[in-house]
């Protein structure tokens, strides 16, 4: 007769052990990693705004007459199910036509808090008249 082969019981308290350290490296790290998605996904929609807010400006101006008007505004649009606050400061430059514009784009609404540490973006350009 053979004697029975298996695992004792010590084997599978080892192996169990080793397993939850691995699960709880594997799961530490994929929090990470949900986390890094998010910042790029909040970067990179806000950079969307950015852009869609210099393109209209280059629009508007287009053909007028007037030069851009100097200034700051501050705004709420949705992208993507999200409020967005975007302003935008417009700045004379060395030309009389062509005006320095700084967008910031922050996730939120004008109730928010103007002061955030949240992922957001910043653009800058030149608009002038064609």
């Amino acid at each position: 007769m053979s004697a029975a082969r298996g695992f004792t019981l010590v084997e599978i308290m080892v192996a169990l052990g080793v397993f939850a350290i691995v699960s709880v490296a594997v799961y530490g790290r994929i929090g990470e990693v949900l986390q890094q998605t998010q910042g790029l996904e909040t970067r990179t929609l806000a950079t969307w705004v950015a852009q869609n807010r210099m393109s209209a400006l280059a629009l508007e101006v287009r053909g007028t007459t007037d030069p851009v008007p100097i200034g700051q505004h501050t705004d709420v649009v949705t992208l993507a199910g999200r409020s967005w606050r975007v302003q935008v400061e417009l700045s004379a430059t060395s030309d009389p036509e062509l005006r320095r514009v700084e967008i910031s784009v922050q996730p939120g609404d004008l109730a928010t808090d103007v002061e955030t540490t949240a992922d957001g973006a910043n653009l800058v350009g030149f608009v002038g008249r064609y």
